[in-house]
């Protein structure tokens, strides 16, 4: 009889005799916890991600202190990556005799990248999705700035030498950053309006940025090039390196959530070990009458190990998907305390759970 056929055939008599049912047990047991809190961790880990690239608003960003050359839109473009330019500075607003200092932001056309802009026809009112960016002649700005103004939607301010209608009023800009300017009430113009206003002059303090996004490997690509091309007063930001608040609370999450996962395998460990110490002490017997017979210890060893790989492939697969099934559960429990809208999850963790 082949080694194979022979494998399958005490696995089958050992589980007509009950001998890997704890076994069976135990691993589907094993399998579920650690499969149910990697596939959680999985999209949870996800969410975060595409939530630290909204904080972005991009992909990757490349933030300068003078205008960006043409060459490097063109070159992300060629590469099938979309791309936005922001420029932001500080300025005071004007409206009647009324003045306030201001952070400034004009955008291109596709901004941001990641993420969406909300806001109100009127202060303190229901919000909703923008729809593009502010158009010719309109600037959106926070609340404060039409308050502080006394100026109300649709009403005018002055910014530099050109008057601009304020349409809508800003309730959530998604890669607001942390830094003097930014804390600053916000006036978002359309950038083919900047001129217009020649605020930008010589020693202006103006921040350029140009934001990538797409995919993965095409950013990853732009980004290694990018690196070596950098000239004085250039960087670049991203999710690892360009904004550590962000990675900071990436850190934080992922550590928490695989110290679970870990606690999982532990318990694990310990259920699979105990069935396996009395799956071997009923088989010792077995073992010496087949050894007394004839059989050689290599094809003692090979038997024993086929038969585990049968239960081990049963038992993987069966506790992958309970594993997947409890983790709707999870999500359910967690549900109420995020905000996140949490993508699906890979099979990466239920394979890592199943070895």
């Amino acid at each position: 009889m082949s080694t194979l056929a022979l494998s399958w055939t005490l696995a089958r008599r050992d589980w007509r005799a009950g001998e890997l049912r704890l076994l069976l047990l135990a691993l589907v047991i094993a399998v579920a916890s650690i499969a149910s809190v990697g596939f959680f961790v999985d999209r949870m880990r996800q969410a975060l991600s595409l939530e630290a690239r909204q904080l972005l608003g991009a992909d990757l960003v490349i933030v300068s202190d003078a205008p960006i050359a043409a060459r490097w839109r063109d070159d992300a473009v060629a590469r099938g990556l979309s791309v936005a330019e922001t420029v932001t500075f500080p300025s005071m607003v004007l409206a009647g005799d009324r003045t306030l200092l201001a952070s400034i932001k004009a955008v291109s056309e596709g901004y941001p990248l990641r993420g969406r802009l909300r806001v109100a026809d009127v202060p303190n009112q229901p919000d909703r999705f923008a729809d593009g960016v502010p158009e010719r002649g309109a600037a959106w700005a926070d609340a404060q700035v039409l308050q502080a103004l006394g100026v109300s939607t649709g009403g005018e301010v002055r910014l530099g030498e050109t008057t601009l209608r304020t349409p809508r009023v800003i309730t959530l800009e998604p890669d607001r950053g942390a830094n003097f300017v930014n804390f600053l009430p916000r006036v978002m113009i359309r950038v083919e309006d900047l001129a217009a206003t020649q605020l930008v002059q010589p020693a202006s303090r103006v921040s350029y940025r140009l934001l990538v996004a797409g995919d993965r490997e095409a950013v990853a690509a732009f980004q290694r090039d990018a690196k070596s091309k950098l000239s004085r007063g250039q960087q670049l930001e991203s999710i690892d390196g360009g904004r550590p608040e962000v990675r900071a609370t990436l850190d934080r999450a992922e550590r928490f959530l695989g110290l679970v996962a870990l606690l999982s395998a532990m318990i694990a460990a310990v259920a699979i070990a105990l069935a396996s110490r009395r799956f071997a002490e009923r088989h010792l017997d077995g073992c010496a009458v087949m050894r007394a017979i004839g059989v050689t210890q290599g094809r003692l060893q090979t038997l024993l190990g086929l038969e585990l790989l049968w239960l081990a492939i049963g038992g993987g697969l069966l506790g992958a998907f309970v594993g997947w099934l409890i983790h709707f559960a999870l999500v359910a429990v967690i549900a109420p305390l995020i905000v996140l809208t949490l993508p699906p999850p890979t099979v990466l963790p239920g394979l890592q759970a199943m070895a």
